[in-house]
């Protein structure tokens, strides 16, 4: 070790900072390159030789050393993995599996290997972690992007680390949860289609249909046009989990009154049956080959099957929507519309459509939802209707 302290500043001849922390420095009547570490325990710096005359090759000795160099050091760390924040959040994974209120991306957050909770806080001892890392880590994760995150996406990191250090409470690991840094999350309205729009949209898909518009070598049929109609009736997310994960064994027809009973088995909030407006009914016998010999594959894909790679069908619809809107006329940055303003639209059509009497539970469950979700993006800027206004003044005794 040489102490710097003792030294000229003048003597350091070069520094290279590599990240936060951490350098390599030239000093002089040395051949070699320094590492300089900041401790952020102690609040100095620890000096030591690289042994190395390259700059590269002591760069690759410096981030060696700062990363065992912390390890050892750092006394929070968990000295048996049953108490490492790690072991938790996995045990949480395991428990939270298949609920209805955990998804793929609440595991995605824990498990994500650049800067996922488990890649910052994993071998930390859970009784070690406190209010201001967990304030440190929502820095860090800004830190890391151009753009800064959400205080919504923020606030479901910090809801997740607190039902990991809840399982450390339940087993006597921890006594109290330290405080969660609060998120400011501002509701941002659903950018959704109105009646007109929405009717120059489907125009304007039949049109592209029937002329047989080409988009990146994919001709528009008939067949896009119901797929996007479909999403008005059945209040399904265009997404891999909800429309186009559907096949034809989940669904079944049903009559009196007519609908598809759906299995929607990768929602969002997770799996769930699902019921239709009477319109699905038609769209989706209307979309099967009465001339097919071999029988309908039921384990085959409702909506652009020809895609086995439901990514690709994704990006291919996205597209297609695009097309569409253009043809619309209906591009408009102030007002961006994506294939999920038609599941928006879907709900906030049939609440209007209603005439203030659908009942709202019922709503939220068979679109996969909530209430609470309905009340604070659907309902909040919807225009009031005078059956709405009416539905508001009812007296008892009318």
């Amino acid at each position: 070790m040489v102490d710097l302290a003792k030294k000229s500043k003048k003597q350091i001849l070069k520094t290279k900072p590599l990240r936060k922390g951490l350098a390599i420095i030239k000093i002089d009547r040395s051949p070699y390159w320094y590492i300089r570490l900041w401790d952020s325990v102690a609040k100095k710096y620890v000096v030591r030789s690289s042994r190395e005359t390259s700059r590269v090759e002591a760069r690759e000795a410096a981030i060696e050393f700062a990363d065992t160099y912390r390890s050892k050091a750092n006394s929070d760390h968990a000295k048996k993995k049953a108490t490492s924040f790690e072991h938790y959040a996995k045990k949480l994974m395991v428990m939270q599996k298949g609920k209805s209120k955990w998804s793929d991306g609440d595991s995605k957050l824990i498990n994500r290997s650049k800067d996922g909770l488990i890649h910052y806080f994993g071998k930390y001892d859970v009784s070690k972690i406190t209010t201001g890392m967990v304030r440190d880590y929502l820095i860090h994760l800004d830190a890391n992007r151009s753009k800064r995150l959400a205080e919504s996406t923020k606030s479901k990191h910090v809801i997740i680390i607190r039902k990991v250090l809840a399982l450390a409470v339940e087993d006597g690991i921890l006594n109290v949860l330290p405080v969660m840094p609060k998120q400011k999350t501002v509701d941002t309205p659903r950018h959704t289609f109105t009646d007109d729009e929405y009717k120059r949209f489907m125009k304007a898909a039949g049109e592209c249909a029937k002329q047989a518009d080409v988009v990146r070598g994919v001709k528009i049929t008939g067949h896009h046009a119901k797929m996007f109609r479909f999403i008005v009736h059945t209040f399904l997310r265009p997404t891999e989990g909800e429309l186009f994960g559907l096949k034809h064994k989940d669904i079944q027809v049903k009559s009196d009154p007519p609908h598809l009973e759906m299995n929607v088995r990768g929602g969002k909030t997770g799996g769930r049956v699902s019921v239709t407006m009477p319109l699905a009914v038609p769209l989706y016998q209307g979309n099967l080959n009465p001339f097919d010999k071999d029988g309908l594959d039921k384990n085959s894909y409702v909506w652009m099957p020809e895609y086995p790679n439901r990514t690709t069908a994704i990006n291919t619809a996205r597209r297609i929507f695009n097309h569409i809107l253009v043809e619309a006329d209906l591009v408009d940055d102030d007002h961006k519309l994506s294939p999920y303003s038609l599941r928006h639209y879907a709900i906030q059509a049939r609440l209007r459509g209603s005439k203030g009497k659908v009942n709202l539970y019922s709503l939220a469950r068979h679109a996969g939802t909530s209430v609470d979700q309905l009340e604070r993006f659907y309902l909040k800027n919807m225009a009031p209707t005078k059956e709405l206004i009416e539905n508001l003044q009812t007296r008892g005794d009318d």
